[in-house]
């Protein structure tokens, strides 16, 4: 299995030794609550990851993203979270976000609350689904081969 940690410090080339330690701190977070959780890494304009019980993007239940000069704490079904502290930020219909300063806010009860009742949500919808899935991490390059072997195999079937 890929080590995310490395995975993530690979793609954060780019960003401040600030917004670094601040992803990497956001998903040990989330990986401490969710350790069986499947983590899924991407770098678009943001870098993150995606985690998630059924192993799809569309089950995710939380996605801490660096972007050029912070980082959010997202939660996908934001909306439905206890947020008594009223710590999310957010107008979607779903979504809803914690600006990370520092590793310090993940420490903070408000913050935990909000990762376990994610969680909570994520396991929720695995089990609605087919169950969770066994955990795996997998980086962009991992996810581009696959689509490209699915591409030929698209091909080779019309054939």
């Amino acid at each position: 299995m890929e080590d995310p940690v490395a995975l993530l410090e690979a793609l954060l080339g780019t960003r401040s030794d600030e917004v670094a330690t601040a992803l990497q701190a956001a998903c040990a977070a989330v990986r401490k609550a969710a350790p069986e959780a499947s983590e899924h890494i991407f770098a678009t304009y943001v870098v993150g990851s995606v985690f998630t019980f059924t192993g799809k993007l569309g089950g995710a239940f939380c996605h801490p993203v660096a972007y050029a000069n912070h980082v959010n704490l997202g939660f996908n079904r934001g909306t439905e979270l206890e947020d008594s502290e009223g710590l999310l930020e957010g107008s979607g219909k779903l979504i809803r976000h914690i600006r990370i300063a520092d590793a310090s806010v993940l420490r903070t009860r408000g913050v935990k609350d909000l990762i376990a009742q994610a969680v909570a949500q994520g396991i929720a919808l695995a089990n609605q689904k087919h169950g969770i899935v066994p955990r795996v991490i997998t980086s962009p390059e991992a996810r581009a081969a696959k689509k490209a072997g699915q591409q030929v195999a698209k091909k080779a079937a019309k054939k």
